[in-house]
C-alpha cells in the first residue's frame, strides 16, 4: 500500500521529462496528470487506455483504488449539464477512483512513451523527436542496418489492429522511421520536411483521405496501425515501470478493445 500523493509525485517527476515544455498550452483538452482525486490509501492500480464507464467498471470489479489511462475524458464545453461526463465522473467519485490521465506526455515521453516503445519492438534507436503541429509528440527512429519493410511489418503485426492501413509506396529497405501514435498522421505541408528528412517508413493510428496519394508521391512507406493499438505501448510500458517501483502494489490492466 502507497498514499496517493507519492503515486501522483512519482508519475509526474517522471512522466514530465522537460519542464521548459508549457504542456498547458501543447494539450489543453486532454489530462496530464490526476484529474479525479478519489481514496488516499492505494492497494492496487488499473491501467488501460481510453476512459469509459466500461473502463472504471472493470476497475471496480477488480478492486482498483486508481486508474492510469492514456485517454482522459473532455470537460463540457460550458458550464452546463453533460450526462457522460456526469455518468463518468460520478462513478469514481461515487466508488472513490482516482483518475491520472497521461496524453501528451506518455506519446512524448523519451522512455516510456508510444513512440520510443514503437521504435524499440522494431530494434530501432530513437535519434530526435518529431514535431506535429509545431510540437514534440512523435520520434524519430534509426535502425542499425536497413531492414525489409515485410520484416518490420511482421514485427509489427502482432500488435496492430486487424484494419491496419498499409501503403508500399518507399523504399523497399528501411532505415529512418518516424512513429507517431493515434492521430498522428501529417497534413500536407509536412510532407516536404518528411522527404528532407529521408524517412522511409512513417507509422501512426488513424489514416486520411488524402494520405495515401501525398504518400505515394513522397514515394515513403505508411502504416495506420490503428488509433487505439498503437496507443496501448506506452501505458503498459508505464504499468512495468510503475510495478519496478512500487513492488508492493497489485496492477491490473483493464482491456476495453477498439479496432480503430
Amino acid at each position: 500500500m502507497i498514499k496517493l500523493f507519492a503515486l501522483e509525485k512519482f508519475l509526474d517527476d517522471y512522466l514530465y521529462f522537460d519542464r521548459k515544455l508549457d504542456i498547458a498550452k501543447i494539450d489543453p483538452y486532454m489530462a496530464n496528470g490526476l484529474m479525479v482525486r478519489g481514496r488516499e490509501e492505494i492497494k492496487k492500480i488499473g491501467f488501460g487506455v481510453s476512459a469509459s464507464l466500461d473502463l472504471f467498471e472493470k476497475a471496480k470489479e477488480t478492486n482498483c483504488d486508481a486508474v492510469i489511462v492514456h485517454h482522459a475524458f473532455n470537460l463540457p464545453p460550458y458550464n452546463r449539464y453533460d450526462k457522460i461526463f456526469q455518468s463518468r465522473i460520478g462513478f469514481l467519485l461515487k466508488n472513490e477512483i482516482s483518475l491520472f490521465g497521461y496524453h501528451f506526455l506518455l506519446d512524448a515521453h523519451p522512455e516510456v512513451g508510444n513512440n520510443v516503445q514503437i521504435l524499440k519492438v522494431l530494434g530501432a534507436k530513437p535519434v530526435k523527436q518529431f514535431f506535429h503541429h509545431g510540437n514534440p509528440w512523435g520520434w524519430i527512429g534509426e535502425l542499425v542496418i536497413d531492414e525489409d519493410l515485410t520484416k518490420i511489418e511482421n514485427k509489427l503485426k502482432p500488435f496492430l489492429s486487424k484494419r491496419s492501413i498499409n501503403y508500399h509506396f518507399g523504399p523497399q529497405k528501411v532505415k529512418r522511421i518516424v512513429a507517431i501514435s493515434g492521430k498522428g498522421a501529417p497534413i500536407a505541408s509536412a510532407m516536404q520536411d518528411l522527404i528532407n528528412d529521408n524517412i522511409d517508413l512513417y507509422i501512426t493510428g488513424e489514416v486520411h483521405e488524402w494520405n495515401r496519394e501525398l504518400f505515394r508521391e513522397a514515394k515513403i512507406n505508411f502504416i495506420a496501425g490503428g488509433h487505439y493499438a498503437t496507443e496501448v505501448f506506452g501505458v503498459k510500458a508505464l504499468m512495468r515501470k510503475v510495478k519496478e517501483k512500487f513492488p508492493e502494489l497489485g496492477t491490473e490492466w483493464l482491456e476495453v478493445y477498439n479496432d480503430v
